[in-house]
């Protein structure tokens, strides 16, 4: 048996092997936060093929934070049944699901007034300003209702979207937080909103309910400081339960196509100094790949593109692919927008349908 093929006992869930499907928007979804027979068909193709743990793309928790028009919602009651039916095509197939939470701030869709952690100009001349105390607990109240109901739904956990430029990330980064308040300065105050969040979870959904986080682990200011930032910040998440890290970063978009195990250096020193379980994504495109992520301490992978190129990628490396089809090519960003149904150069358009 390969080292991906392992279990992997977590907090509060029992991981069927060490392969992971982050994070990945779909744009797939109806234009009122709806998954199609397409979005539940993926999923049912990534179960089926030996993905252990599959993560919902970003889910909005709030109507003022969806990042696109296309972006599936959970900031209502109404939205509970389609989870419950996406968890049950995934489990069906001994895979678990997890859902990812987000919010978009001033990166949100369809919104004049758009809220930022500091005042900032944005692009296309528009402007954000800063959430008031009151919004910022309004949002953590978002964040935790969204929790519940993805509880409710029957899903495995939940995930906190605190990378890639979304609200919780520019909380933690001081390349976008300038606040001198209680959720600014210091690195205790800018963690402070996802730590609301999670002990908020826990007390709505109780401690047994499984918190994943996803969180850029460099910055494009001083990433010294933000390296020991993610030190402190690690080990307030083992503290507070958190049952695995996705380590991502800031700028995989732009590496080149070349470019393997973006963010492997980095994520293997945090997983030294904090004893806490972790994953990894950014440029694993074979088998060797992910063997030399495990070996450097990081107990799970987590496969993006790859997987949107190829769903059966993992049999298919553990047949002898040597790699993966995926060419970096970034082509999956914009071709939906082209071509709607259409993720990958790769692969045959989606039959979209609500």
């Amino acid at each position: 048996m390969n080292k991906i093929e392992e279990p992997l006992q977590l907090a509060h869930i029992a991981c069927p092997n060490r392969v992971i499907r982050p994070a990945v928007q779909s744009f797939l979804g109806t234009t009122d936060g709806h998954m199609p027979d397409a979005e539940y068909d993926m999923y049912a193709e990534l179960a089926a093929n030996r993905v252990g743990t599959i993560i919902s793309g970003h889910c909005a928790v709030s109507p003022i934070g969806r990042a696109n028009p296309e972006q599936i919602n959970i900031f209502a009651d109404t939205y509970i049944p389609q989870f419950r039916k996406a968890a049950e095509i995934i489990q069906a197939e001994g895979a678990h699901f997890i859902v990812q939470i987000s919010h978009a701030g001033p990166r949100a869709v369809d919104v004049d007034d758009l809220v930022d952690v500091s005042a900032r100009p944005l692009k296309k001349n528009r402007e954000a300003r800063a959430l008031t105390l009151d919004e910022i607990r309004q949002i953590e109240q978002d964040f935790i209702r969204a929790a519940q109901r993805v509880q409710q739904a029957g899903a495995d956990g939940v995930q906190l979207h605190a990378a890639h430029s979304y609200l919780l990330s520019r909380f933690i980064d001081t390349t976008f937080n300038q606040r001198t308040d209680a959720y600014g300065g210091s690195i205790e105050n800018r963690f402070r909103i996802v730590e609301n969040i999670v002990g908020g979870i826990q007390a709505a959904c109780g401690p047994d309910f499984p918190i994943f986080i996803k969180i850029n682990s460099d910055t494009k200011a001083d990433d010294a400081a933000y390296e020991q930032d993610m030190v402190y910040m690690l080990g307030r998440m083992k503290a507070l339960g958190i049952a695995l890290v996705e380590l991502s970063g800031v700028d995989f978009i732009n590496q080149p196509r070349d470019a393997r195990l973006y963010y492997l250096e980095r994520a293997a020193r945090l997983r030294s100094a904090v004893d806490l379980p972790m994953s990894l994504v950014g440029g694993i495109r074979s088998l060797a790949d992910m063997e030399q992520v495990l070996a450097a301490g990081i107990d799970m992978v987590s496969l993006g593109r790859p997987l949107i190129a190829e769903p059966d990628f993992i049999p298919k490396v553990l047949a002898g692919q040597e790699k993966a089809k995926c060419v970096s090519c970034c082509r999956c960003f914009v071709m939906p927008h082209m071509h709607p149904g259409v993720r990958c150069v790769l692969r045959r358009p989606r039959r979209v349908k609500s």
